[in-house]
């Protein structure tokens, strides 16, 4: 995997401490040449057996410099967890231990750069789709035998209880179909399939909103800013083209996530962007007619998406201006 690595220069608002700035063009994180502190190379592939896995976790996984500086950078341990559990048709409780898993690690880190969260959201559909392809629930074609035996059944041997009580009669005969359709396999397993596959899509959603709040993009790459949020957008959407995500509001509040985000390095790195950056990016969304400005809001008074990140923008613009020319002065 080819890794694009940035230093942003507003880290030092973000973490208080101060660094040199390094160009996009490193392909590889400094600790790649830096192994004299840690114990394992962390580009050697996963070995997925419990030896393998136990010295991921401990020489690894659990260093604090993962957190600090690799994973937000690199998800490439990532990845081979989801290409594993492809390969070997694991089931949705490994996809939801593999999510945990990293969003806990997540948590630590005080940034995560956007070309590294873009590749793996470009990859990341086509390895979990197969989770999220549960069987149809139907339960009148799958039943339809057992329910005419009922009925056949209960009319045959209770024909004078219906003539005297047809309303008793139709009763009981609803609750005996009703419990027998309860213990059948086939739907109990169907509707725990369906059940399952709800809880991984919430934990889908928490991961990326936990991802994309995080996310950082540097001013000195401004020519490139417009392309990342573009294909970070288009990505997320074809988790709803997939089906993995099917709830529009749960899509439209990992949008929101991305434009509140987008609207911070704004507000933190504003002054360092040239002028026509702000007019470009903001012909760029009334020409892009991107999915994410199409979905409407809760409430017809609500701010759309796009008025919101356009008002930023111009904001940000006006500030960059007067600091640019009180520089000037």
């Amino acid at each position: 995997m080819k890794i694009k690595y940035i230093i942003f220069p507003f880290l030092c608002l973000l973490i208080n401490y101060s660094h040199n700035l390094k160009t996009k063009d490193l392909q590889y994180i400094n600790i790649e040449n830096d192994f004299n502190r840690i114990s394992k190379n962390p580009f050697v592939p996963i070995e997925f057996t419990p030896k393998g896995l136990n010295s991921f976790f401990e020489n690894i996984y659990n260093k604090d410099w993962y957190a600090d500086e690799f994973l937000p950078k690199n998800f490439l341990h990532m990845t081979q967890f989801l290409q594993y559990g492809k390969n070997s048709q694991q089931s949705g409780a490994f996809l939801k231990s593999v999510l945990m898993l990293f969003s806990n690690k997540l948590k630590a880190a005080t940034c995560i750069n956007s070309y590294a969260f873009l590749e793996l959201l470009e990859i990341m559909p086509e390895l979990i789709d197969q989770y999220f392809k549960a069987p149809e629930i139907n339960i009148f074609e799958q039943n339809k035998s057992l329910i005419s035996d009922l009925m056949y059944n209960n009319f045959l041997n209770n024909f004078n209880n219906f003539t005297k009580d047809p309303k008793f009669f139709l009763d009981n005969m609803s609750d005996n179909i009703l419990a027998s359709l309860k213990t059948n396999s086939y739907i109990t397993e169907t509707i725990d399939t369906h059940v399952d596959i709800e809880h991984l899509r919430q934990t889908i959603c928490k991961f990326l909103e936990l991802s994309i709040g995080k996310l950082v993009w540097a001013p000195q790459d401004h020519k490139n800013i417009w392309n990342l949020f573009y294909k970070t957008s288009k990505s997320i959407e074809n988790f709803s083209n997939k089906k993995i995500i099917d709830d529009l509001d749960n899509l439209n509040c990992i949008y929101w996530s991305l434009i509140h985000r987008f609207c911070d390095f704004l507000k933190l790195t504003g002054n360092e962007l040239p002028i026509e950056f702000y007019v470009n990016f903001n012909n760029k969304i009334l020409s892009s007619q991107l999915s994410m400005f199409q979905i409407d809001e809760q409430e017809i008074a609500i701010t759309s998406k796009e008025t919101h990140i356009i008002q930023s923008l111009l904001t940000a613009q006006a500030k960059a201006q007067a600091y640019k020319k009180s520089i000037l002065a």
